[in-house]
């Protein structure tokens, strides 16, 4: 089977898709929005830009490679993509950088559904990209995959609207904006899911969200996401035990993480000289919320993936009480680093969790729970370093060539019982980026 394998940003996720399928020879193409490498055209214009601009837009753009598919494999649509980035970072009203995002999706998946179907079996879209390629594709006779990476979305909007309601200080000020646009777009959402022969999620909570929102069981999937490669030994040393605990946070500060709970669990912890905590991410929470801020947590604020590594590697634990996640790579992040996790049963991830083996998992929307598990890991510093080398081997027996085999073997079931001709053969040894070297497509 050719497939072609869409989605516009570079999210980890799509791009072990695209290689899943080039490694058994079946990668017609990837499309995507920004693709940056030291050769294309979006370096040699960072190029012309005065020095210190040029840099730092070239420093920003390297987040946003392609790493896992060959260049030759690749056709990119950036100019979009590039303003809804910019926005977002920079635009004080988040109207704006919705606006863009809502623009970029249905634009970008016209442009696959108009240009990058011709001679293919299958199609892989993600989720809010798909409805005008699935459409075509189902005129065409074309398999359509659609990857899931997120929960409900009507689950996860009852989810902040019961929050809100019990801490009304949390209300976003654009509230009434995204509440009017929520059920066309829920709409929207449910008919790529009507077209689609195969769902694909991250995980089983993934999955089970879906199912009770009422897509048909028998055509949806999980494939939990996998761990970034390990380190080979754990460095930390076992003496770090007589030092006062640190606890990092990592990924957005705000209410769909269970920002707010953290909080408040770390007030009434009170931990004082034994305890401190590092939250590296973007501030989404309002300055009612945050301030005073207990003492012993830090904001961070974003930071460069090798620093958030390199935390990792410092810290005794990770905490994550998000309030419903799809999966959540920031706890697969943390084991690859041997860092054990505190999540709530609302991650996808937390399927991966051993509790009290590799972490602890907890109830979710539980500020008590929050501050009882960090108790336990000032208490028993011991058993919590030992955890370091199991949340390690977790991540060794969970890596993405194993993800991407189990993602085939899924793929080819499910599109045999939808009534195709599935067989991506066996697995073929190819490099990531370096078998073939012609550059990728640049479109505009």
């Amino acid at each position: 089977m050719r497939v072609v394998v869409t989605y516009p940003g570079n999210f980890m996720h799509a791009q072990q898709a695209g290689r899943a399928f080039y490694e058994r020879d079946a990668l017609a193409a990837f499309v995507t929005g920004i693709n940056f490498s030291e050769s294309n055209f979006l370096r040699k214009l960072c190029a012309h830009l005065p020095s210190a601009v040029g840099e730092h837009v070239a420093k920003q753009l390297r987040r946003r490679a392609i790493t896992e598919v060959p260049p030759c494999k690749i056709v990119s649509y950036p100019w979009l993509e590039m303003l809804r980035a910019t926005l977002s970072r920079n635009a004080k009203n988040p109207i704006y950088a919705d606006m863009a995002w809502n623009a970029l999706s249905h634009r970008f998946d016209k442009r696959v559904a108009r240009g990058h179907l011709d001679g293919i079996d299958a199609v892989c879209a993600f989720e809010y990209t798909a409805r005008y390629t699935f459409e075509e594709a189902a005129r065409r006779g074309i398999a359509r995959i659609l990857a899931m990476p997120s929960i409900d979305s009507k689950e996860f909007e009852e989810i902040k609207n019961r929050e809100e309601a019990r801490f009304p200080e949390l209300r976003a000020q654009h509230h009434r904006y995204f509440a009017e646009r929520f059920k066309r777009r829920y709409e929207h959402r449910r008919t790529e899911i009507a077209l689609a022969d195969l769902i694909v999620a991250n995980s089983e909570a993934t999955r089970r969200s879906h199912v009770r929102a009422g897509t048909d069981p028998e055509k949806i999937v999980a494939v939990p996401l996998a761990a970034p490669p390990a380190i080979s030994a754990i460095d930390k040393p076992e003496e770090d035990i007589n030092r006062p605990l640190l606890v990092v946070w990592a990924g957005n500060f705000v209410i769909g993480k269970g920002a707010h709970y953290f909080i408040d669990a770390w007030r009434a912890l009170a931990p004082g000289k034994f305890a401190r905590a590092k939250a590296y991410g973007a501030i989404g929470l309002p300055e009612r919320v945050l301030r005073p801020l207990p003492p012993g947590l830090e904001l961070m604020g974003p930071v460069p993936q090798a620093n958030l590594l390199a935390a990792f590697d410092h810290a005794d634990v990770l905490v994550f009480p998000t309030l419903a996640d799809g999966f959540g790579m920031v706890v697969t992040e943390a084991f690859s680093r041997g860092l054990p996790v505190i999540t709530t049963t609302s991650a996808g991830a937390s399927e991966l969790v051993r509790h009290g083996w590799n972490g602890l998992v907890i109830p979710v929307a539980d500020s008590a729970a929050i501050a009882s598990a960090v108790r336990w890991c000032l208490d028993n510093r011991k058993e919590l370093y030992e955890m370091r080398f199991r949340a390690l081997e977790t991540a060794r027996h969970w890596q993405w060539p194993d993800h991407r085999r189990q993602l085939i073997a899924k793929v080819m079931q499910g599109l045999r019982s939808a009534g195709y001709t599935a067989d991506f053969g066996p697995e073929i040894e190819k490099s990531g980026v370096g078998a073939c070297l012609d550059g990728f497509v640049s479109a505009s």
